[in-house]
């Protein structure tokens, strides 16, 4: 029996890509979920607009061009309960689209402990921003030379001194 319900448990996680859709919505029954959709190699998981990333130490193949290319013109939805599965591109596609449509700064905060994958997590989301400049669906703007421009800013953050961690040893790799 317990075998059943574990199995059901899974089942019911892995569909589950916006954790506001619990029953039960606490600490509990949030760090259950991202255990059982981790344990199924679903790092990405939303709760409401905040994407949850956890590290998997170790590659995936989630980022390629192929996830790029589906991330780019997949819907954020069909209107009739279809969830999209959680990503980093999903979140780059809407605040994309966001900025283009409201025509206004858009903000993402990438936040986490030291080693959580932040700067990777930065990486992939100007990645997919810089692809969808160069998408036919949404037009070239400069924004690709632009973003360009600012990536040694980001990499400077990235390698900035905390108190809990002396990044500065990655100039030197």
């Amino acid at each position: 029996v317990e075998e059943r319900m574990a199995a059901r448990d899974v089942d019911y996680y892995t569909r589950l890509h916006n954790l506001t859709e619990l029953a039960v919505l606490d600490e509990h029954s949030l760090l259950s979920a991202l255990r059982y959709r981790y344990d199924a190699s679903l790092i990405y998981t939303n709760v409401g607009e905040i994407l949850i990333a956890l590290n998997p130490f170790r590659p995936l193949t989630i980022y390629g061009p192929a996830s790029q290319l589906a991330y780019k013109h997949a819907p954020e939805g069909d209107g009739g309960g279809q969830q999209e599965v959680p990503h980093i591109y999903a979140v780059a596609r809407r605040v994309y689209s966001d900025m283009r449509t409201v025509g206004r700064d858009q903000v993402c905060v990438i936040s986490g402990e030291s080693g959580a994958g932040k700067t990777e997590s930065s990486k992939f989301l100007i990645r997919q921003i810089m692809e969808l400049c160069r998408s036919p669906t949404y037009g070239s703007n400069g924004l690709e030379s632009k973003i360009v421009q600012v990536n040694p800013l980001l990499e400077a953050f990235g390698n900035a001194k905390t108190v809990l961690n002396n990044n500065s040893s990655r100039f030197g790799k």
